[in-house]
């Protein structure tokens, strides 16, 4: 183990032996080797330093609980009791206040599983972007790489657990914002599915269609915290490799993919491909249409009056969106439908179902784009329409930079993420 802690087991270990004020102090530590452009563009809501201390005191009964003494990090979706939510904008605390409640799934981290938050991460304002860009924060760069941008919506999160601040930190992912950073970051996911927690839990981008997760450095960290708040996961037996959905990946980079999802346990499958291919073409129009216009209506009693205080594109995102007539909406159902029917065909025959979630590494802001956004929301739009839960992985690519791998399970009950991330420990 390093002089300060990595991993989960890293970390547990050293509070345990060094005492939560020690503790305390290695995250502090960690937090200075951080740039302060860094910091303003990947955290928020840190606490002082005597707030964190007494975090770390506080949680030291729970010392031997299956996370006890491991510090994490929230994306600022997700409420604290008492605390402001900004979500990646400057003026939503003004709107609703500060939250009357902790949300469900960090308080299930320090609770039941002994970890201590330890602050906020950024994200693209009001999670609506896939790219880590925010104008009021700045842009959330790679963690290796500072000329490409981290993905997003969850740019934080990927970012501060791809640089070893905390082992890891809770995201979500509406339309990819897990999937996409972690294989632009080179970490590891997990996202649940939309009805694991009700809606209004944390501030929403998408109602119906919004995913709590976590984000990990490794497969095997990520069994850990997946294990201390799902408990025992079914068996996954072999899955598919549907490709590139004919949506002309290079050849390198899907080849690398391919091998990570040969190594999860899938395999091809022709006919299953195909059936995909055909039904999933349309879902990089379907879901904007239905998620801008879910989107729309939680920010419609400011949105005129707010205008001059968004980010531009994810105003007109927003002002798209509730401009969608009922004949768009209809259209886009129908889609979700295909959709929906298709990926329950090919779970009759595979355990899960294995995509790429980026076309390649991350990229420079200005190759950030209409094509590029198409191109991901193309990968990753499929299972957000079905609401299904995913693994989110990365794949080494040959030019050094990492790409995303998904494994989508049909639901929650049968949810194999233990067995397939057992294959990369």
């Amino acid at each position: 183990m390093s002089l300060l802690p990595q991993s989960v087991e890293d970390w547990r270990e050293f509070t345990l032996t060094r005492g939560p004020r020690m503790a305390a102090e290695a995250f502090l530590i960690k937090l200075g080797a951080l740039g302060a452009e860094e910091q303003r563009a990947a955290l928020c809501g840190l606490p002082d330093v005597a707030t964190l201390t007494r975090r770390f005191e506080a949680a030291w009964p729970l010392r031997e609980a299956a996370l006890g003494g491991v510090p994490f990090l929230t994306k600022d979706l997700y409420f604290r009791a008492g605390e402001p939510t900004y979500a990646g904008s400057t003026f939503l605390p003004d709107e609703i206040g500060p939250a009357q409640k902790t949300s469900t799934l960090p308080a299930a981290f320090e609770t039941d599983a002994g970890a201590i938050e330890c602050g906020r991460t950024q994200l693209n304002e009001f999670a609506f972007g896939l790219t880590g860009e925010n104008p009021h924060f700045g842009d959330c760069p790679h963690p290796e790489h500072p000329e490409l941008l981290s993905g997003g919506s969850s740019s934080g999160a990927a970012f501060v657990v791809a640089r070893g601040l905390v082992p890891f930190a809770l995201a979500t992912d509406t339309a990819g914002s897990i999937r996409v950073p972690c294989g632009y970051c080179g970490v590891w996911g997990l996202r649940l599915s939309p009805d694991i927690a009700a809606i209004g839990d944390i501030f929403p981008l998408s109602p119906g269609y919004d995913t709590q997760g976590w984000i990990t450095r490794t497969a095997k960290d990520l069994r850990q915290v997946s294990a201390a708040v799902l408990g025992e996961a079914p068996p996954a037996g072999a899955g598919l490799w549907a490709g590139d959905l004919g949506l002309g990946i290079p050849k390198d980079n899907l080849a690398a993919m391919r091998a990570v999802a040969m190594q999860a346990g899938a395999q091809e499958d022709v006919a299953a491909a195909t059936l995909l291919r055909l039904a999933f073409a349309e879902a990089a129009d379907a879901y904007p249409t239905l998620g801008g216009h879910a989107a729309a209506r939680v920010h419609a009693a400011w949105l005129e009056r707010r205008r001059p205080d968004y980010d531009p594109a994810v105003w007109e995102r927003l002002d798209i969106g509730r401009r969608r007539t009922h004949e768009e909406l209809r259209v886009a159902e129908a889609v979700r439908a295909r959709v929906i029917d298709a990926f329950k065909i090919v779970f009759r025959r595979h355990h899960f179902i294995a995509l790429p979630s980026t076309f390649g590494g991350a990229v420079r802001k200005a190759d950030s784009d209409a094509t590029h956004r198409r191109q991901l929301l193309s990968l990753n739009a499929p299972a957000s329409l079905a609401g299904l839960p995913a693994i989110a992985a990365q794949a080494r690519l040959p030019n050094g930079l990492t790409a995303g791998v998904q494994f989508i399970f049909p639901d929650m009950a049968n949810f194999g993420w233990d067995s397939v991330l057992g294959r990369f420990d």
